[in-house]
C-alpha cells in the first residue's frame, strides 16, 4: 500500500550523497545542460531545401534562354547588315549609270528594297536591345537566386558549383595595367650579361604593344563597319524621300497643278508626292515611302558604337587604352580617343582608334631597332672576350 511521505531512510541516504559528491552532481548538470543545447541547435540550423536549389536551376534555364534569343537576333543583324551594304552598293552602282526609262525603274526598285531592308534592320535593333536588357536581368536573378542558396547552407560540392556559376556570371574585372617603356639607351660600361637582361626586358614590352595595336586595329576596323552601315542606314533613307523612288504614274513633277496625267484625269503634283506614294503600298516606291517612317525616324542601336555583329561591344576599350598607354604614346593621341568616345560617333572612333594604332606601331618599330642595337653590342662583346 502506497504513502504519501517518503522513507525517512532514503531521505538521508540521498541527503548524504548530494553533500558528499558535489563533484558528481556538476557533471552530471553539465552533461544535461550539453545534450539539450545541442538538440535546440539540431533543430533550429537551416537545412538546404530542394526549393532553394529548384530556383537557382529556373533562373539558369531563364539566362540560357535569353542569351539564345541574343545570340538569334545578333545573327539575323549581321545578315540584314551585311544585306543592306550589298543593296546600297548596287543603288550608287545604278546611279553612276546613264539615266533612261530602265536606268530609272531598276533605281526605284533598288532603292524600295534597300529601304525594306534598313526598315528590318531598325526592327531587328529595337528587338536586341529589349533582348539585352532581358539577358542582363536574367543575368542578375540567377546571381540573386545563387546568393540566396549559398546563405542557406549548401553541401560543398554544390557551393564549388555554385561559385564556379557565379564567376562566370559576374567575371572580375581586371583593372588596365599601365605599360612601362624600360630604358632602350646603350650603356657603354655594361657588359653583355646586363644588355641581354635589358634586350629580353624590351622584348617583353614589344609583346604587350604589339597586342595593343591588334587590339586597336580590331576595334578602328569594327568602328569603321558601323560607320559605313550608318552613312548605308543614312542614305537609304535619304534616297527614300526624293521624287524618283516614287512611282512615276506619268505625273509631271512641278510646283503648279498639272493640267494632264496618264488616263486624261486633272488632278495635282501631290498623286506622286511622298506623301502619296508612301500610303501606296502596290508598287516599289510605295514600298519604300512607307519604310521611310519606320526606318527614319530613329537611330539603330547597332549603328551607335555599343553593340554590333556578334554582338560585340567597344564601349570603354579607349578608357582601357588611355591607362595602358599613357607613357607610350603622346598625351593628344589620348585624349584624342577619349573625346572620341564622349561624342559616341562611331566614325570619329574609329578614327582616333586608327591614329592611336598608329602611334603604338611607330613606337614599337623604334623599340625593336633600339633592342636590335643592344644585342648587336652584346653580341659584340662576347666574341672580344
Amino acid at each position: 500500500m502506497g504513502t504519501d511521505t517518503a522513507d525517512p531512510r532514503y531521505l538521508d541516504v540521498a541527503q548524504s550523497l548530494l553533500s558528499t559528491r558535489p563533484v558528481l552532481r556538476s557533471v552530471w548538470l553539465s552533461c544535461v545542460l550539453s545534450v539539450a543545447s545541442a538538440t535546440a541547435w539540431a533543430q533550429s540550423a537551416p537545412a538546404p531545401s530542394p526549393v532553394v536549389a529548384a530556383v537557382v536551376d529556373r533562373a539558369q534555364a531563364t539566362t540560357t534562354a535569353a542569351a539564345q534569343k541574343v545570340s538569334s537576333l545578333n545573327t539575323q543583324r549581321g545578315q540584314l547588315a551585311q544585306r543592306l551594304a550589298q543593296q546600297v552598293a548596287a543603288v550608287d552602282a545604278l546611279k553612276k549609270q546613264k539615266a533612261s526609262w530602265r536606268r530609272d525603274r531598276e533605281l526605284n526598285s533598288a532603292q524600295a528594297t534597300a529601304n525594306d531592308t534598313a526598315t528590318k534592320l531598325t526592327a531587328i535593333d529595337k528587338q536586341l536591345a529589349a533582348a539585352q536588357t532581358a539577358l542582363a536581368n536574367a543575368r542578375k536573378a540567377e546571381i540573386a537566386a545563387i546568393d540566396a542558396e549559398l546563405g542557406a547552407g549548401a553541401t560543398s560540392a554544390r557551393t564549388t558549383q555554385l561559385q564556379n556559376l557565379r564567376a562566370q556570371l559576374a567575371p572580375a574585372q581586371a583593372a588596365p595595367k599601365k605599360i612601362v617603356i624600360p630604358d632602350a639607351e646603350i650603356d657603354p660600361l655594361a657588359d653583355p650579361e646586363e644588355l641581354e637582361k635589358q634586350a629580353a626586358a624590351l622584348a617583353q614590352v614589344e609583346k604587350q604593344l604589339e597586342q595593343e595595336r591588334k587590339t586597336l586595329d580590331k576595334q578602328h576596323e569594327d568602328l569603321a563597319l558601323v560607320a559605313d552601315l550608318r552613312q548605308a542606314h543614312e542614305r537609304t533613307t535619304e534616297m527614300s524621300t526624293r521624287d524618283d523612288d516614287q512611282p512615276h504614274r506619268g505625273a509631271s513633277h512641278s510646283t503648279s497643278r498639272s493640267p494632264e496625267v496618264a488616263g486624261g484625269t486633272p488632278t495635282n503634283d501631290t498623286a506622286g508626292s511622298p506623301t502619296s506614294g508612301g500610303s501606296s503600298g502596290g508598287s516599289s516606291g510605295g514600298g519604300a515611302g512607307s519604310g521611310t517612317t519606320g526606318g527614319g525616324s530613329s537611330d539603330t542601336t547597332g549603328l551607335g558604337g555599343q553593340t554590333f555583329d556578334g554582338g560585340k561591344s567597344t564601349t570603354g576599350f579607349e578608357s582601357t587604352a588611355a591607362v595602358a598607354l599613357g607613357e607610350v604614346i603622346d598625351r593628344s593621341t589620348i585624349d584624342g580617343m577619349l573625346r572620341a568616345q564622349r561624342s559616341g560617333d562611331p566614325k570619329q572612333r574609329a578614327e582616333a582608334a586608327a591614329q592611336a594604332r598608329d602611334a603604338v606601331a611607330k613606337r614599337l618599330e623604334m623599340l625593336k631597332k633600339k633592342r636590335s642595337m643592344i644585342e648587336a653590342r652584346a653580341r659584340s662583346l662576347r666574341r672580344s672576350r
